[in-house]
């Protein structure tokens, strides 16, 4: 079934766009590029998945290996440490110092707008919920204990506490969710959106396309958001801590100068049917997933547009 609906929601440009097609590429306005550095990096190779695979919570079964486009990261895929060298990727410490990380910095600094959002699938490898996996990680990764004092902008996966995190040096801003729904093997679309000036209690979060309450409150919420301009870090803290030890993956990272609204969040939420930007066209042919797709259509154009919808058999539906 395919449902059409008309959007005026103007699209946003994400300055960095990590879509994990099997690499690092940025399709983001930014240009900044991205590799996997640090003095264990030798011979560490990105595991990407794609197609169905198992996932390891019981009862879960076959699971996307992916959530947009053919690929992504599978961090339930790396190996035991002394056997893989990607085991460096998802482990603490500063002996395992392997972190993706940009050739350079972001450039959203103070208290400027921001939005970052990601698929995420937790899969609990040890059998045990735990740990805070970080997503990404912009600022100085080292800010605190009076250095660059909210410095840096960590957004978690705080499977230990059943929540998505905001966190600053010296704060944090917690949003609770319902770990039978997140933790489930299966791919979730998060993210946060930070406006002009904003202190962490201003944060919005979205889980699904839907924005939900910070009702976990955090610590010293009233603290002003500060970045410090600095490299972005996936999936690390930047400083080889809060790496996501405990398997699952992460796909189509976004991070937007801009705070979105919440029409424009459900939108990136639904763009992983179908994504068209400035495209001229006489025809469009369209091709959704057989089960159920969402193609949002925007123009700009004061022109007549003639819209036919056809099954998998060509039977015209519209």
């Amino acid at each position: 079934i395919l449902f059409l609906t008309f959007a005026t929601v103007q699209a946003q440009t994400p300055v960095v766009h990590l879509k994990f097609e099997n690499n690092l590429n940025n399709d983001g306005s930014s240009g900044l590029t991205f590799a996997v550095a640090g003095a264990n990096n030798a011979g560490v190779n990105i595991p990407y998945s794609s197609g169905t695979i198992t996932s390891l919570i019981s009862g879960a079964g076959s699971v996307n290996g992916m959530a947009v486009g053919t690929y992504a990261i599978n961090l339930t895929a790396v190996g035991d440490e002394g056997v893989d060298p990607a085991f460096s990727l998802i482990q603490n410490g500063a002996s395992y110092d392997a972190q993706i990380m940009s050739n350079a910095n972001l450039g959203i600094t103070g208290s400027a707008p921001r939005t970052i959002s990601a698929w995420v699938r937790y899969d609990d490898r040890n059998n045990t919920t735990n740990g805070g996996h970080t997503i990404v990680n912009i600022g100085d990764p080292n800010a605190g204990g009076g250095v660059n004092l909210r410095g840096k902008m960590q957004f978690v996966f705080e499977a230990a506490n059943d929540q998505i995190r905001v966190a600053v040096a010296g704060g944090r801003i917690d949003c609770d969710y319902n770990p039978a729904l997140i933790e489930d093997g299966n791919w979730h679309h998060v993210a946060f959106t930070s406006p002009n000036g904003a202190t962490l209690a201003d944060l919005e979060f979205y889980i699904d396309g839907s924005p939900v309450a910070d009702n976990s409150g955090g610590a010293n919420s009233a603290l002003a958001v500060e970045t410090v301009d600095d490299l972005i870090y996936v999936g690390t803290s930047g400083t080889n801590t809060s790496k996501w030890f405990d398997g699952g993956g992460i796909d189509d990272l976004r991070i937007y100068d801009v705070s979105l609204t919440p029409a424009q969040m459900l939108a990136v939420y639904n763009e992983n049917v179908l994504s068209l930007g400035d495209f001229a066209f006489g025809e469009l042919k369209a091709y959704p997933n057989a089960v159920e797709d969402f193609l949002y259509i925007k123009t700009t154009s004061n022109s007549t547009l003639h819209i036919s919808v056809f099954d998998i058999t060509g039977k015209s539906i519209i």
